[in-house]
């Protein structure tokens, strides 16, 4: 039996039929393939897209990184300033001798001690014992406070002495340091 003898509803039949086949094939060998590759772009889409949150969160923490790095630097090179080169200490060794003689006082010791490394500094001390009045040797030490570069004075120790003459009735004994500032270089430290 041809197509066109049939009844209209026969020809609907087999129309509706053809077409369902027609959609089928069509939805298994087309869409239906489409449709995972469609689904598998939106699971990356969102896989990216938690990706491109976790960079932005760690981009804004590398912004505050920095900054705390450059706030950082920006004190460390303040602490250079203060801290002396190790080229700078034979000048600033004479520059005590001088504020010393200055100070009207006498030099019975002025011994350089090892240096001591410490994690960011070298600690650079001078045993040193002067003789002369209370008023030369506060002199002395308001003029040691006034140098530009870092020193402390430690175990300071009067006496008096017996034979005062000249004007030098006291002796005093204390350790003068100075603090170098120790080069870091990929995470080791060197003098």
């Amino acid at each position: 039996m041809e197509f066109q003898n049939l009844p209209w509803y026969g020809q609907l039949l087999v129309f509706l039929v053809a077409g369902g086949i027609a959609i089928g094939i069509f939805y298994y060998v087309h869409y239906s393939p489409a449709q995972d590759d469609l689904n598998n772009i939106e699971i990356e889409i969102e896989n990216i897209e938690r990706e491109i949150k976790r960079a932005e969160q760690k981009e804004s923490k590398l912004k505050l990184i920095r900054e705390e790095l450059e706030t950082k630097q920006a004190v460390l090179e303040k602490l250079k300033a203060i801290l002396p080169e190790k080229e700078e200490i034979s000048a600033i060794l004479k520059r005590i001798q001088s504020i010393i003689t200055g100070a009207r006082l006498r030099i019975q010791k002025y011994d350089p001690l090892s240096l001591r490394p410490r994690e960011v500094y070298i600690e650079n001390p001078i045993a040193i014992i002067l003789e002369g009045n209370y008023h030369n040797l506060g002199i002395f030490f308001d003029q040691l406070s006034n140098l530009k570069k870092i020193f402390t004075v430690d175990g300071l120790n009067i006496n008096p002495l017996t034979g005062m003459n000249r004007g030098f009735t006291i002796r005093a004994t204390f350790t003068a340091t100075t603090y170098l500032y120790r080069e870091t270089k990929k995470g080791n430290t060197g003098p």
